[in-house]
């Protein structure tokens, strides 16, 4: 007896990138590799003369109209000489292609591949990561684009939507307590933040050495998947949370030379700067909310209660941080 099953998520065959991103440039495609599966699946197309990237967005995790609006904030950043790594068309039609994959309606960009390596943790690459940072808020003031994105990074995305995610798993491992942690913590940013003069505008998202590469002495920004117009200071905070998270022994110094290389660009304001380990907190709890709804990507092996009193204990600590902040 055959069984009908349902497919979540398809790995797209090789060949079928080759004949896509052929049908998209003039120059000989020779080769499509499989890079990597995240919330999007990225190949690698080697061509007679360059490189590219082709991205599959999962079905169901961006539209048209969303793929749209990042491509716009890219070519405008482009535009305007920013380092960014854009898409690719050589031979008229359509930048994002629609594919109908086996779960669903999916759509692919072509983009081009990005030179370089990921940039070292040091003082000196901190100040060209804040500098580039800067740089992209100071250019894309003034973005507009016909395409809806779907969502803002304000706090109903950034707070509201994953902590509705994180509820129940808190409650299955570590009961009501926890879950309170959670719901305090929420309702004191957001306390905070609302009545905050804080600054909006086109934000990358997910800023951090992950998504850039660094070559001949410059940097190349890649994975505008997570942006839209929203709270800049969030957008420095993901940097600071990098470092904090991924990089603790060079945290300190690399971050002054973070800001110093941000600020020679564009001004972040005290009240920005106030709100930065507000913003820390508010990643950490976007970051697991995505992981636990996404639980395709990452699995599910990594939820235990290790994991989530853990959590639970850096909203404790960092709440201790905001208290001095913000009731001095």
């Amino acid at each position: 007896m055959v069984e009908e099953v349902n497919v979540k998520h398809a790995l797209i065959d090789e060949d079928s990138i080759f004949d896509l991103a052929q049908s998209q440039v003039a120059e000989k495609i020779k080769d499509v590799r499989f890079l990597t599966r995240g919330l999007n699946d990225t190949y690698k197309v080697v061509g007679k003369e360059s490189f590219y990237a082709y991205r599959i967005y999962r079905h169901g995790w961006r539209n048209e109209a969303a793929i749209k609006f990042e491509l716009d904030a890219i070519l405008h950043l482009k535009n305007k000489g920013y380092e960014a790594v854009g898409p690719v068309q050589e031979t008229g039609g359509l930048c994002v292609k629609k594919i109908v994959a086996p779960e669903g309606d999916r759509y692919g960009v072509l983009f081009s591949f990005a030179e370089g390596e990921r940039p070292a943790i040091n003082p000196e690459n901190t100040y060209l990561i804040g500098k580039s940072l800067g740089r992209l808020h100071r250019l894309s003031n003034g973005f507009t684009s016909e395409h809806k994105r779907g969502y803002s990074i304000d706090l109903t995305h950034l707070l509201d939507e994953p902590a509705s995610f994180i509820r129940p798993i808190l409650k299955r491992y570590l009961g009501e307590t926890a879950v309170e942690v959670l719901n305090e913590t929420v309702r004191y940013i957001k306390e905070k933040l609302e009545t905050a003069n804080l600054e909006t505008g086109f934000c990358h998202g997910d800023f951090h050495n992950h998504n850039m590469h660094l070559y001949k002495g410059a940097l190349q920004v890649f994975d505008f998947d997570s942006c839209a117009i929203g709270y800049r200071a969030y957008d420095v905070a993901v940097a600071w949370w990098n470092l904090l998270h991924n990089y603790k022994q060079e945290e300190k110094e690399c971050w002054n030379t973070f800001l110093q290389g941000y600020e020679q660009e564009y001004s972040l304001g005290e009240e920005n700067k106030k709100a930065l380990p507000l913003f820390i907190t508010t990643r950490r709890i976007w970051l697991l909310g995505t992981m636990l709804q996404n639980r395709d990507v990452w699995g599910t092996n990594w939820i235990d209660e290790t994991a989530l009193e853990l959590f639970i204990l850096q909203l404790k600590t960092d709440r201790m941080g905001m208290s001095k902040d913000w009731e001095s």
